[in-house]
């Protein structure tokens, strides 16, 4: 390995911390804030699912505006770690805010809900983009970048355990569960806000910034210019593919899941955390593998194996019985090594996408590539999403009832097990044709690496 292209072991752990606060915020928004809406302040599901879409809009256009903003920022900190400085404690009061129930009426708590979401996601893209950004800045090198990969998933699973099992454990174990969630919700929530800040002042202070750049190169396009300079090249169509189906059936499955466990398995509620939590700790486990199978196989590959490996896994939600508690903890066990090469690998992939750009177009610029990345994801996700709550209320799902109708059961079975595999075989689909490999990564650094010494 070239020197000066290997990332120290502290400074990986750094990186890696650095993605718990967006992943903590993010997996219990996604886990627990519709459910929380829903059945504890009492809004309609397609209500719900709204705050939600608009929320996500909303944040897929302030990615691309931050992006831009990250790629054209000068400092002596470098161009990504001062937001994760500044927008750490905003990030941490907004989340916070998110489990407050202010008023009764319904539409009064519709328009804080909403007001709040899009504060929340106005912070968590300040602090995101720029981290997202950091990564291909860390390290030029093709297996480096796995490596940080690893280490960033490793602490992105241990941020969703904190997150989908340690909530539980508040509000559903030292807490009394659904009688008490108006009161241990706002107590989470100022949990993880403290959580947040402290994660990102350590991610600033151990990481550094080694990517070369060059003033004349900096590209000063508009959105629809740059999209479509990004669009030119086929790694970009293909990976962003590939990319947006596998995040879209991620985000489906962390939507419905709690609903799945209470209202479909009926899985008690202090052993909540516990089913929670385990495919969550199988992922963690399962990293190392899968930072090794993107090495001896190639990511593509490894891809490919994982998720049809998830979409066997996920077959189980459409046949477990109700109140089969040791088959669902089996079947959490077993998703959770497919749930873990779904986060590992995709987000390997995409910074390669950064050298293939500047190859072609003569411009480094990783702000406007996450950013157009996370617009296009999001406003897709919160389509997605926005449908399937929807479909929710449709099939007749009673908000604040402990018993569904057969009808919502039914709709939610499918919504955990059908919908989210429909998206990790597109993402099959995708990633067969991605030409990314490390040949082909590696001919392209060559050159660009001959570029820099010749200015």
């Amino acid at each position: 390995m070239k020197k000066g292209f290997v990332v120290p072991l502290w400074e990986k752990i750094a990186f890696g911390v650095g993605d718990m606060p967006g992943n903590i915020t993010y997996t219990a928004l996604h886990f627990y804030f519709i459910f929380y809406v829903v059945n504890i302040a009492g809004i309609r599901p397609e209500m719900a699912g709204l705050i939600f879409l608009i929320g996500r809009v909303w944040d897929a256009v302030s990615d691309y505006i931050m992006g831009r903003i990250s790629d054209r920022t000068r400092s002596r900190f470098g161009r990504r770690r001062p937001y994760l400085l500044f927008g750490a404690v905003p990030l941490g009061v907004s989340f916070a805010l998110l489990w407050l129930i202010p008023f009764g009426d319904s539409t009064s708590l519709f328009l804080y809900y909403l007001a709040v979401v899009l504060l929340f996601n106005t912070t968590f893209t300040i602090t995101t983009v720029p981290y997202n950004a950091l990564h291909p800045e860390l390290s030029q090198n093709y297996d480096e970048r796995t490596s940080l990969s690893g280490f960033r998933m490793a602490f992105a699973f241990l941020a969703n355990l904190i997150a989908a099992a340690g909530v539980a454990v508040i509000v559903d174990s030292i807490y009394p569960g659904r009688a008490a969630y108006r009161e241990s919700y706002p107590v989470m929530g100022w949990m993880v806000a403290g959580l947040v800040v402290a994660m990102y002042l350590f991610t600033f202070l151990g990481t550094r910034d080694r990517a070369i750049h060059c003033d004349a190169t900096i590209d000063k396009s508009g959105f629809f210019e740059t999209l479509k300079s990004f669009w030119r090249l086929k790694e970009f169509r293909i990976a962003l593919t590939m990319f947006l189906f596998n995040q879209i059936g991620t985000d489906i499955f962390m939507t419905i899941v709690l609903f799945f466990l209470k209202d479909v398995i009926l899985v008690p509620e202090n052993m909540t955390f516990v089913v929670m939590g385990i495919p969550l700790i199988v992922a963690v486990i399962a990293a190392p593998f899968w930072v090794k199978m993107g090495e001896w196989f190639g990511k593509k590959k490894a891809l490919i194996i994982s998720s049809s490996y998830f979409i066997f896994a996920l077959a189980f939600c459409l046949v477990a019985p109700a109140g089969n508690l040791p088959f669902i903890i089996a079947v959490a066990a077993f998703a959770g090594i497919g749930m873990s090469a779904s986060q590992v690998i995709p987000w390997s992939i995409l910074p390669d996408v950064i050298e293939i750009d500047e190859y072609e177009n003569g411009v480094r610029r990783e702000g406007a590539f996450y950013g157009i990345t996370t617009f296009l994801y999001k406003a897709a996700s919160a389509i997605a999403v926005g449908v399937a709550t929807t479909l929710l209320g449709y099939f007749g799902y009673i908000e604040g009832s402990a018993t569904q109708p057969a009808s919502a059961q039914t709709a939610i079975r499918l919504l955990t097990g059908l919908g989210p595999a429909l998206f990790f075989f597109l993402t099959i689909l995708a990633v067969k044709r991605l030409p990314i490999t490390r040949e082909r990564f590696e001919e392209v650094m060559a050159v660009l690496n001959a570029r820099k010494a010749a200015r």
